[in-house]
């Protein structure tokens, strides 16, 4: 795409200053789209500049995209329109701590990595245990509402955001929510930007509720033959007492990749593993250790064991980075989050596992006991045809999960461009509530300057 004509540059770098106004190939390249490239780069210091370098895209017709680690920028569908990349990431301040209210509010480029090492000073966290920790910003983790294998214990982004303040399409600093866990006023708006890919706003501050780190924790793993011994497990911990802060299903690729270079050479990786987190008084996590223990042996598990501290890490490291591992492992991966009922877990991935199912695909699933699932489609090395192989394989999986008995809600969140255009809509088949989904996008950006064409139905 050509640059803006000068008169433009020349007004962004009244709005931002010459210096954060970024035209060099480099700069281009690292943050394009889908193989679509900005024509500029601009770096805003606040809320304000950010404001009025979205009224000027809207008076000239141009397309904004906002983005900060660029560890999401591969969501979503394709853009229509890429004019100008908003590059948050110099917006990375702490602007409110209050360890003893356990509340803070942060800017969108703190990298979660950073954020988590201040709290911990604290004895705090946030239980975002994202992909990409070392690059992943707080932005663009809301912007996905990336999946945390910690939302079994403190739910998804939503549960623990109080509030946010955001630039909407026209250029408006609005803000919704609050800055405190008591707060009753007025709608939460800014729940409606989760996920939302920066299509209805500029995310300029979230703010959140925190949490005690706990004093001891326990990691344990179960292996089971099948998918439906594993998932019966799941039932029986969800019945109980306990209340663990993780519980993750491995089928037996993600077990091997999980279970290799080390990391717990004591579990056999050829099983469906089920890996449960457990914290709290050094007593809850031996009680934990009992009762799953038990339970394990009543759901006839192959073998029951507790990781040691280092097997642990490393098991907790490779969940959490579990996409990144399949996109190193495979560049040409293409990777689906699915929301489904725990009851439709196990079926779900049976069918997709099924031998024959995906011709020249390797499947590997991830599953949070919680409700959510990774599934990676990997082409076999070899095959001259490995567009058309994911293409196939992931319109089996769309129309495995749109089954009536499983009724799941699966997204294409990562795979390369050419993929993509194979595939055809990464976000499944149209949703009913679509002409809503306009009507919101239209009230928060009627001009269609942010992020067009990235979420479902082209919005």
């Amino acid at each position: 795409m050509s640059l803006p004509a000068q008169s433009s540059i020349t007004r962004i770098e009244e709005i931002v200053g010459a210096a954060h106004v970024l035209t060099g190939a480099d700069d281009i390249a690292s943050h394009q789209v889908d193989g679509l490239f900005p024509s500029v780069v601009i770096q805003p210091a606040d809320a304000a500049q950010i404001a009025e370098v979205i009224r000027f895209a809207a008076a000239e017709k141009l397309a904004v995209i906002a983005c900060g680690g660029g560890t999401k920028l591969g969501i979503g569908s394709p853009p229509t329109r890429y004019d100008i990349a908003l590059d948050l990431s110099h917006m990375n301040r702490v602007l409110a701590y209050d360890p003893q209210d356990l509340t803070l509010g942060v800017e969108p480029g703190a990298r979660i990595e950073d954020l988590l090492r201040v709290l911990s000073e604290q004895k705090q966290f946030l239980p975002l245990a994202v992909p990409f920790s070392d690059r992943a910003t707080i932005g663009g983790i809301v912007a996905a509402n990336s999946s945390s294998p910690q939302r079994h214990a403190y739910g998804g982004v939503r549960d623990f955001c109080l509030g946010m303040e955001f630039v909407t399409g026209e250029g408006i600093q609005a803000k919704s929510g609050g800055r405190v866990v008591k707060n009753v006023t007025g709608y939460d708006l800014h729940k409606l930007l989760i996920g939302s890919l920066g299509t209805l706003g500029v995310i300029t501050r979230v703010n959140f509720r925190t949490f005690p780190l706990l004093p001891a924790q326990g990691t344990f793993v179960a292996s089971f033959s099948n998918a439906e011994a594993a998932f019966r497990f799941c039932g029986a911990i969800a019945r109980s007492v306990l209340a663990p802060q993780m519980v993750e299903v491995a089928d037996p690729a993600a077990a091997r990749m999980l279970f290799s270079a080390g990391s717990a050479t004591r579990i056999e990786p050829r099983t469906w593993s089920v890996i449960v987190s457990a914290a709290g008084q050094p007593e809850v996590v031996d009680r934990s250790a009992r009762e799953l223990g038990h339970m394990a042996a009543v759901a006839s598990a192959e073998e029951f064991i507790r990781l040691g501290d280092s097997e642990s890490q490393n098991v907790l490291t490779g969940i959490r980075e579990f996409p990144r591992l399949i996109l190193e492992a495979a560049p040409a991966a293409a990777i689906f989050r699915i929301g489904a009922l725990p009851a439709a877990m196990a079926g779900l991935l049976s069918e997709l596992n099924t031998p024959g199912t995906q011709g020249n695909v390797e499947i590997i699933a991830l599953a949070r006991a919680s409700g959510i699932i990774y599934v990676g489609l990997l082409p076999k090395e070899g095959d001259s045809n490995a567009i058309a192989s994911l293409r196939n394989a992931a319109k089996h999986v769309f129309h495995t999960c749109g089954k009536s008995e499983i009724n799941a809600s699966a997204m294409l969140e990562w795979c390369p461009p050419k993929v993509k255009s194979a595939a055809g809509e990464v976000w499944g088949p149209p949703r009913k509530d679509f002409e809503l989904m306009q009507r919101v996008k239209h009230s928060f950006d009627p001009n269609g300057v942010l992020s067009p064409g990235r979420f479902a139905g082209g919005i």
